[in-house]
């Protein structure tokens, strides 16, 4: 099996992906560029990273105990400039609700098979916000980044979001304010970073099943191996609805009825022998005028209408 269909503990968290994909998207777009010499300009990329620091344990267990050993670096080896993004809050956006629940068709491998789920989904709108920090080394390279992201990030932009089995839209926004932490005053044993800080506000959605079914939960809640789309039915996932077979036929059109009008009278189709009424091949002409026969006009009631 590959390393796309296993699944780790980490996965089926919507929340991350939309986080995940927003630091993809982020990726490779802010730089600003180095005059080297008179004729050298270098073009320096600012990475975005999420803050994953921990607690003091954590620290000394990644960075300093059994480092050497294990071929981990010691000290201060962070790349400057780089961007630093932090979640703080979230909420739903009640108000951009529009229908609370609509069919959604997405594929899931189960057990090395791609499967295709019919379920309920509510689209649930949701706003995150994130506090951004670019650290930096100078006082140029502050204004550098500054410019940089005015000019690559404002105001608003969209990506997708990959959950896995279906797309949703998301997209996100910087402001018109920025803040710049500059120093003025510092010691010996100071670390001599500048830094340029603003939010970013993500609008996306989180994909709610019927009866609140979790992500994880779908494995456990199919029931059969059938062909067909998977539905949820009475707390189960089970396969089926889908037509597997068509048995057609085609007659000829000579074998269409001629003696009325109705094609469902009795008689009136007889598939054995071929007594049916041949289209007229003739050119159309509107210098001829078809006389109506009586049972057409009777049918249509075009003497009431006319007296």
């Amino acid at each position: 099996m590959s390393l796309y269909n296993q699944e780790f503990n980490k996965d089926n968290v919507i929340l991350r992906y939309i986080l995940v994909a927003l630091l993809a998207d982020l990726k490779n777009i802010v730089y600003i560029y180095n005059q080297v010499d008179e004729d050298t300009v270098k073009k320096i990329d600012i990475p975005f990273y999420y803050s994953i620091t921990g607690n003091e344990r954590f620290l000394l267990d990644n960075f300093l105990y059994s480092a050497e050993e294990r071929g981990k670096a010691i000290g201060d080896y962070e790349v400057v400039p780089r961007a630093i993004v932090q979640m703080s809050s979230m909420a739903i956006d009640s108000g951009s609700m529009t229908n609370k629940y609509v069919r959604a068709e997405f594929v899931k491998n189960i057990k090395g098979e791609l499967k295709t789920f019919n379920m309920e989904t509510n689209f649930l709108p949701i706003n995150m916000s994130f506090d951004v920090t670019v650290v930096c080394s100078n006082n140029l390279e502050m204004l550098k980044v500054t410019e940089s992201v005015i000019s690559k990030l404002y105001k608003a932009n969209l990506y997708q979001v990959d959950l896995g089995m279906f797309r949703i839209e998301a997209s996100y926004q910087v402001p018109e304010d920025y803040s710049q932490e500059k120093l003025f005053e510092f010691s010996i044993d100071d670390k001599k970073e500048f830094k340029v800080t603003f939010p970013i506000e993500v609008q996306s959605f989180i994909p709610v099943f019927e009866y609140g079914i979790l992500l994880p939960e779908i494995d456990e809640l199919i029931k059969g191996d059938g062909l067909g789309i998977g539905m949820y039915r009475n707390g189960e996932i089970r396969f089926g609805g889908v037509y597997q077979e068509f048995n057609t036929s085609i007659n000829d059109i000579t074998l269409s009825p001629d003696s009325a009008l109705e094609s469902n009278q009795p008689g009136s189709f007889n598939y054995n022998s071929p007594n049916g009424r041949v289209y007229n091949t003739a050119d159309l002409t509107s210098r001829v005028v078809d006389e109506e026969s009586t049972d057409s006009r009777q049918w249509r009631n075009a003497d009431d209408q006319e007296g």
